[in-house]
């Protein structure tokens, strides 16, 4: 998968271009936002790592510029401690996710694993035939055979009009991240720092395991609610579990932007028209509108 990297600091970008040549992607690299554009238009690489402060073209002027352009491309931003407010402004203009220098390269390889799950499934196109005015059913997921990609195709299917592209990949990733919410935290009652825990010493899949070991938490489902109508399209995700307090999530504006704690929540905010949480934390709805 091609990856463009737009960097003007020379050592940043050879430490990125190093290290995600060793994970096997082909980098694409640009040493300021013009240069960035100029590539992009020419390799339409499908993911792209810009820094928000450049010279001659920003990242942000980069980033407009491509969403200018319908482009789905997954873009993450890297912005230094003190820029918070242009992590804010960037993601108001399209961006997928933004990350704090100096880049942990964990952290960026696993936001990139996570996306290509995005990017290389493709969703079956049939569609019966005549119109269909509005949809309401309930998809039900056992999580033992539980496996991210299958349940987001599994529901993009019932999509029955077509998303401009950036509006397709925003509902993807959105969805991404409540399912998988709804999964880990949720039926196998795994907090935030035990993810996080768990991330650092490559033992997260081993704990993902343990858990599904335990009936009571392997037999919980992941229900969804799915409405379809001319206004749009929307999706209620439950899970079994015991929920959690969402109104005291860490605020990434008022507290620590650049931190990864409760970030899903935030960023699944700029993907959708509308989050809402209920109750106890494990129902949330979210909505997409054609317009």
């Amino acid at each position: 998968m091609k990856i463009l990297i737009a960097e003007d600091d020379f050592f940043s970008r050879k430490y990125l271009e190093d290290m995600l040549t060793l994970e096997n992607y082909e980098c694409l690299v640009a040493k300021n936002g013009e240069e960035a554009l100029e590539i992009f238009n020419h390799q339409k690489p499908k993911i792209i790592v810009t820094d928000i402060q450049m010279p001659k073209l920003s990242g942000l002027e980069l980033l407009e510029e491509i969403r200018k352009k319908k482009s789905d491309a997954i873009v993450i931003m890297t912005t230094a401690y003190g820029s918070e407010e242009f992590a804010i402004r960037a993601l108001e203009l399209g961006a997928n996710n933004y990350l704090k220098k100096p880049i942990n390269n964990e952290q960026l390889i696993r936001l990139l694993k996570k996306y290509e799950q995005v990017l290389e499934h493709q969703p079956s196109n049939l569609k019966e035939i005549g119109i269909v005015s509005n949809k309401n059913l309930t998809i039900e997921f056992d999580i033992k055979a539980y496996n991210v990609s299958n349940i987001i195709e599994r529901l993009l299917i019932e999509v029955d009009t077509e998303f401009d592209s950036t509006d397709k990949i925003n509902v993807e990733l959105g969805l991404l991240e409540m399912v998988t919410n709804a999964f880990e935290h949720g039926n196998l009652e795994i907090t935030y720092d035990q993810k996080q825990d768990a991330l650092n010493e490559n033992a997260f899949e081993n704990l993902i395991s343990e858990r599904l070991k335990v009936e009571k938490l392997a037999n919980r489902k992941i229900m969804v609610d799915y409405v379809f109508d001319r206004t749009g399209c929307e999706w209620t995700i439950r899970d079994e579990g015991n929920g959690f307090d969402w109104k005291s999530v860490p605020n990434p504006v008022k507290d620590n932007l650049l931190e990864l704690n409760g970030r899903g929540i935030f960023i699944t905010k700029f993907l959708f028209d509308e989050v809402e949480y209920y109750g106890k934390g494990n129902i949330v709805r979210v909505k997409k509108y054609f317009w």
